[in-house]
């Protein structure tokens, strides 16, 4: 019995044509698409980032104070118009609008420290609405003050980094 090499190599080429399609719809199915990140509002994570969308709206005033051991702690806070990514691409952008509070409350500030904000209870109440760490606004402005709790880890000599920031 006599094997076309054209026939093996034909059926290799379609197999692995298959499993390179398998692959992806696999990938697909628990990547980007299961995620469906499309469908959940964002910010974004820099003032630059926010420009290159175009979504941004203006930098906001703030003081640092009773901060403890904080050296090199950066903090740019902004407003910025809610949105979600594109359906397809993290590098698209879905402005929200048809959303009661349509501006977010956010934050320009380095991750290389072990430090966490959080917005004091209090002042979650000054904000339209909020969750863990976002603010959401009707208008692109703060009625109030808002104070961030700077709660952060040990430094070198086992002080405790912290502070508050006022943000108006």
């Amino acid at each position: 019995m006599k094997i076309n090499k054209f026939k093996i190599f034909a059926v290799f080429v379609a197999l692995g044509a298959f499993l390179y399609y398998l692959f992806g719809v696999f990938s697909s199915s628990v990547g980007w698409y299961g995620y469906r990140k499309w469908e959940h509002r964002i910010g974004s994570t820099s003032i630059q980032e926010s420009k290159r969308r175009k979504v941004f709206v203006k930098e906001l005033n703030f003081m640092i104070i009773d901060s403890n051991n904080l050296k090199g702690f950066d903090f740019k806070p902004y407003i910025e118009r809610g949105f979600k990514y594109g359906k397809h691409s993290m590098n698209e952008t879905v402005i929200e609008r048809h959303s009661n509070y349509p501006y977010n409350l956010s934050y320009e500030r380095n991750k290389n420290d072990s430090i966490a904000l959080d917005i004091f209870i209090e002042d979650k109440k000054k904000l339209d609405s909020s969750d863990v760490n976002w603010g959401f606004l009707k208008n692109p402005y703060l009625k109030d003050t808002i104070r961030i709790q700077i709660i952060g880890a040990k430094d070198s000599r086992g002080r405790k980094k912290n502070g508050i920031i006022k943000i108006w």
